[in-house]
C-alpha cells in the first residue's frame, strides 16, 4: 500500500538539552556537557522533491551528539497514513537499541507497533537503535519517546524504512535523499 502524500502531515522530534552533568558510564561528560540530551527533528510529509512530487521531508536531519550521553527522541506525529514494512525491513516493527528496551507511544509504553500500524520507522541500524511511529489518529497527533545511550564515536545513518516514498516499492525518492527520510548523528 502506498504511504498518502496527499495528506497535512507532520512527526516532529523536539530537541532540548536537559540540564544535567556528571559521568557516564566511564566516559566523563564535563559541566559544559549535559548527560541527557532530547533532540529536536521536524518530519513533514509536504515536501516537494524535484522529480518525485510531493514525499515526506525532514528538517535538522543531521545533529550532533556526545559519547556517553542519554539521548532522547521525542517525535510528535500528525501523520495518518499507514506505510506496511515490506521483505527485509518487517524486523522494524519492533522497538531495539532503547535504554529499557521500549518506547512510550500515546502514553502507552510498548515494545512493537503492528505492521498495518506503522506511518514511519527511525532506525540508526549501526547502533542498532529502532523506533517505529504508529498511525496517529485522524486529526490528531501521537507522542513517541525512545531514549538510547550514544556509546561509540563516528558518524551514522539514520533512516525510516517504511515504505514512504516513491517507486514500485515506496522506497525510492525521499527515502534514499538526505535531509528527506535519511540523515545522520554524529557521535563525538
Amino acid at each position: 500500500m502506498k504511504h498518502p502524500m496527499t495528506k497535512a502531515a507532520a512527526l516532529v522530534l523536539a530537541v532540548a538539552p536537559v540540564v544535567a552533568a556528571g559521568v557516564v558510564s566511564g566516559s566523563a561528560v564535563s559541566a559544559a556537557t549535559p548527560s541527557h540530551v532530547t533532540e529536536v527533528m521536524k518530519i513533514l510529509t509536504t515536501g516537494k522533491l524535484a522529480g518525485s512530487g510531493e514525499q515526506p521531508r525532514i528538517t535538522n536531519s543531521s545533529w550532533t551528539v556526545h559519547k556517553g550521553q542519554t539521548v532522547t527522541v521525542k517525535i510528535i506525529s500528525f501523520d495518518d497514513g499507514s506505510a506496511p514494512l515490506m521483505g527485509q525491513y518487517m524486523k522494524y516493527d519492533k522497538v531495539m537499541g532503547t535504554v529499557n528496551g521500549k518506547e512510550v507511544a500515546g502514553g502507552k509504553t510498548i515494545n512493537n507497533v503492528s505492521d498495518i500500524n506503522i506511518s514511519h520507522t527511525f532506525t540508526v541500524a549501526k547502533l542498532g537503535f529502532n523506533m517505529p511511529i504508529p498511525v496517529a489518529p485522524t486529526g490528531k497527533s501521537i507522542v513517541v519517546t525512545a531514549s538510547f545511550k550514544a556509546t561509540k564515536t563516528g558518524t551514522f545513518t539514520w533512516n525510516c524504512y517504511a515504505p514512504c516514498g516513491t517507486g514500485t516499492t515506496g522506497m525510492a525518492g525521499a527515502m534514499k535523499t538526505m535531509g528527506w527520510m535519511t540523515g545522520q548523528i554524529k557521535v563525538r
